[in-house]
């Protein structure tokens, strides 16, 4: 018999353990951080006592996202993933959101239609490495700019992500910078470190900045030399994977963003925080 609960931090090792079979490079530390972020929307899947498949949940007021949804090989197939991804949008209807979303690998996007999910845009990962050039240095994003990122992001998102961003933003060891315009911010990019690697995410800039949203790639990339990096992007901005190929930038695997419920649009130029969180 299938049955959920909570995640909790006993559930880590095995979460770590399931994803791994899939080369999500995640760590415990990362199940510890979607649980402070949504501390009843974390969930661990059995059958009977066992633990079979995890998912996650964020909330963001009217906007919600799934991530991380995986079941162990031998329990696929059987109504185990149908059951998390269900469990997942109920709690999150719950919670009072008006829109799903998650990014699909593209082998399961039928699996999710037949769910009441629908295609929106498709998105690639790329990864390379950072690399030490002539660009633009822009200023660093300072705690008194935090609010304004977090107002920019949630234009663009359509909902806002301060429990997020804000974490990320505070945190010393990210990287965050900053383009203003007569004195407003138009664009800001993050860069989570992890060691000897770094995920690029969230990039915000207003449409018709698709240059500004470069140089601030470029002046990333200069700050994380010969770290591996990887950033998810709509694949429709063909100028910003160009010049990401330019720098040595390869397609690791294409995702496709899907939205149940409201269905909303995207009003700036994007890149995915995290394929967990959006």
């Amino acid at each position: 018999m299938l049955t959920l609960k909570k995640l909790s931090a006993k559930d880590f090792p095995f979460a770590v353990q399931l994803t791994d079979t899939m080369n999500w490079n995640l760590v415990e530390e990362d199940f510890e951080f979607m649980t402070k972020l949504e501390p009843n929307g974390c969930f661990v899947l059995l059958d009977g006592s066992k633990r079979i498949g995890v998912a996650t949940t964020i909330s963001y007021d009217q906007i919600g996202w799934i991530g991380n949804v995986i079941v162990s090989e031998t329990h696929r197939g059987r109504g185990a993933g149908t059951a998390l991804v269900k469990h997942s949008i109920n709690y999150l209807l719950d919670a009072g959101v008006k829109t799903i979303g998650l990014y699909s690998y593209l082998e399961r996007v039928q699996f999710y239609r037949r769910l009441g999910f629908k295609a929106f845009s498709e998105f690639i990962t790329l990864r390379g490495h950072g690399v030490s050039t002539n660009c633009k240095v822009y200023e660093e994003i300072s705690n008194q700019d935090i609010p304004e990122a977090i107002r920019l992001d949630s234009i663009c998102f359509g909902a806002t992500r301060k429990k997020l961003l804000e974490p990320l933003l505070l945190d010393s060891s990210n990287l965050s910078y900053k383009f203003e315009e007569k004195g407003k911010l138009r664009g800001f990019i993050v860069a989570k470190i992890y060691g000897y690697t770094a995920e690029i995410g969230p990039l915000v800039c207003k449409k018709g900045y698709t240059n500004i949203a470069i140089e601030l790639i470029k002046c990333t990339l200069n700050a994380l030399p010969n770290r591996k990096v990887s950033i998810c992007i709509p694949k429709q901005e063909s100028e910003i994977c160009d010049a990401l190929t330019n720098s040595g930038f390869v397609e690791d695997f294409s995702t496709v963003r899907m939205l149940f419920g409201v269905q909303i649009d995207q009003k700036c130029i994007y890149a995915a925080e995290s394929l967990e969180r959006g």
